[in-house]
């Protein structure tokens, strides 16, 4: 494979993935710290995934939390719904629980991420969330419960604009569509 081929290929496979990071914060039994949320797309029609994560810094120095028990695919909360996601209005807001994933940020190892994801072109959840954003909200709050039943929680927060509305949805909404069938091959 030639040079230009390579780069032909490696630009059109980044073409299905789109990123969006908002910066904000995280509260819980160690401070207010920095935070962000990655909103991620990957419009493929057959292996495509919407998600959003919460990236919260120096999880492993401060200990505040049991991350633990979110970590990994055999992790002890994998089935438990408790991230609770919210876009707050001056009037009212839209919410979601489900269980979120978690791992330690290969990026950065005191990082610890939880993320919530589904295949994309589906309705669910995610998709759902993601669709109801608009300029009237001014933030997207993300609500970590404890798995122990504990009052334990993180709460990040995220400001939102109508800039920052514009950004998401032009990052996601590839994502947000049904996908077409691909047409079956004549035998």
């Amino acid at each position: 494979m030639t040079l230009a081929a390579f780069l032909s290929f490696a630009a059109a496979a980044q073409a299905d993935l789109n990123s969006l990071v908002v910066a904000g914060k995280v509260e819980g039994q160690g401070g207010t710290r920095p935070a962000t949320l990655r909103l991620l797309c990957n419009s493929d029609p057959d292996d495509g995934a919407l998600s959003i994560e919460l990236w919260v810094s120096q999880a492993f120095k401060l200990k505040d939390f049991d991350y633990d028990d979110f970590e990994g695919p055999d992790a002890a909360a994998a089935d438990r719904a408790l991230s609770h996601v919210s876009l707050v209005a001056n009037k009212g807001q839209t919410e979601i629980s489900q269980a979120a994933a978690g791992w330690y940020s290969g990026d950065d190892p005191d990082t610890f991420v939880f993320g919530l994801s589904e295949p994309s072109h589906h309705a669910g959840k995610v998709g759902t969330l993601v669709k109801a954003i608009e300029a009237k909200h001014k933030q997207i709050v993300w609500v970590q419960s404890a798995f122990d039943k504990s009052k334990r929680e993180l709460r990040a927060s995220f400001a939102l604009d109508a800039a920052t509305v514009k950004r998401i949805h032009d990052s996601l909404d590839e994502c947000l569509t049904p996908s077409h069938p691909k047409p079956k091959s004549k035998k």
